[in-house]
C-alpha cells in the first residue's frame, strides 16, 4: 500500500462521503474513533508513526489528531464551528476528549421511558466542534481522490464512514468498547458505555 501522510487521511475522513458537505463531521470523540477504527480494522494508518492511539479516559486515544487538526486549519483546509458555549473560552481544544464528563459526552443520566423498565433513548448532547472543508481543503482533497494511488485509503474511509456514519456516539463508543476492550482499560467512562446499549 502506498504512503499517506496523517493530516491528508484526516482531510479525507471529514471531507468524503458527507452527503451534504455543509454538514461536515463531528466532532473530535467521533473523529478519534473512526480514526482508530480505520487504523485497526481496515489497515489504513498513515506513514511513519501514524497516530499513535493508547487507551485513555473515553476509549482509544491519540494527542496527534489536536495537532494535525489545528495544522489544517492554519492552512485554511478545515474550519471549525462553534464549540458549545458552555465551554465557551475553553483553552484547550481537547477539552471533550480529556475533561468531559460521560453525562457532558452522553446526554443527562439515563431516564426510564415513562411506563417502561427500558432506558429511554437519548441523542448525543454533545457533539462538540464540527469540522467542515474550505473551497482549499475542497481543492486538497479533488488532488488526492485524482492520485490513483491513494485509491486504498478512500475506499477504506468510504467503507467506515458508511458502516458507522448512522451511529450515535453512544452506539459508536459501545462498538469500540465491545470489539477492542484493550483500549479502555483507562477508561473512565466504560460501565457507563457499556450499560447503555444501542438501541
Amino acid at each position: 500500500m502506498p504512503d499517506i501522510g496523517r493530516r491528508d487521511l484526516l482531510l479525507l475522513l471529514i471531507g468524503l462521503d458527507n452527503g451534504d458537505a455543509r454538514e461536515g463531521l463531528g466532532g473530535i470523540t467521533r473523529i478519534q474513533k473512526l480514526l482508530y477504527l480505520l487504523e485497526s480494522e481496515e489497515s489504513i494508518r498513515p506513514h511513519g508513526e501514524g497516530f499513535k492511539f493508547e487507551p485513555y479516559k473515553a476509549g482509544p486515544y491519540s494527542p496527534r489528531i489536536y495537532d494535525d487538526l489545528e495544522f489544517l486549519e492554519n492552512l485554511d483546509y478545515i474550519r471549525r464551528s462553534a464549540e458549545d458555549e458552555r465551554f465557551e473560552g475553553a483553552t484547550a481544544p481537547e477539552k471533550a476528549e480529556v475533561d468531559l464528563s460521560f453525562e457532558q459526552l452522553m446526554g443527562p443520566e439515563d431516564l426510564l421511558a415513562s411506563g417502561s423498565d427500558e432506558i429511554a433513548p437519548t441523542a448525543d448532547s454533545y457533539e462538540e466542534s464540527r469540522f467542515y472543508l474550505t473551497e482549499t481543503g475542497k481543492r486538497r482533497m479533488e488532488e488526492l481522490l485524482a492520485d490513483k494511488k491513494y485509491r486504498p485509503f478512500v475506499d477504506g474511509i468510504r467503507k467506515v464512514k458508511s458502516r458507522f456514519s448512522k451511529y450515535s456516539l453512544n452506539d459508536l463508543l459501545y462498538y469500540v468498547y465491545t470489539r477492542h476492550p484493550s483500549m479502555t482499560t483507562e477508561s473512565e467512562i466504560k460501565e457507563k458505555v457499556l450499560r447503555r446499549r444501542p438501541a
